[in-house]
C-alpha cells in the first residue's frame, strides 16, 4: 500500500515537471515532439498503474480469483508485449 502510490507520486510528479518544461519550450514543432516522445511512455505507465492499483487497492471479493489472473496477466505480461508497439507508434516507418 506504501510503495505503489508512493512511486506513482513520483512518476507523476516526474511528468509534471516534464511537461513544464515541455511547455517553455519556444517552437510548436519542438513541443509537439517532446509531447508525442512522452506520451508513448506515458500510455504505458498508465497502463501499469492502472491495473496495479485496481488490483491490490480494491477492496477483496469472494470468488474474485479469475479476475485477479487477468489483471495480474494484464499488467505483467501484456504492458511488456505492446511497450514496443507503442513506442513505434511515432516511428516514421510504422506510420
Amino acid at each position: 500500500i506504501i510503495i505503489l502510490p508512493g512511486t506513482l507520486i513520483v512518476t507523476a510528479l516526474s511528468y509534471g515537471c516534464i511537461i513544464v518544461t515541455i511547455l517553455h519550450i519556444p517552437s510548436s514543432a519542438g513541443r509537439r515532439k517532446a509531447f508525442s516522445t512522452c506520451s508513448a511512455h506515458l500510455i504505458v505507465v498508465m497502463m501499469f498503474y492502472s491495473t496495479s492499483i485496481y488490483r491490490y487497492i480494491r477492496p477483496a471479493q469472494r470468488g474474485g480469483q479469475d479476475s485477479d489472473k487477468v489483471l495480474s496477466l494484464f499488467f505483467s505480461v501484456l504492458t511488456q508485449t505492446l511497450n514496443p508497439y507503442i513506442y513505434s507508434l511515432r516511428n516514421k516507418q510504422a506510420k
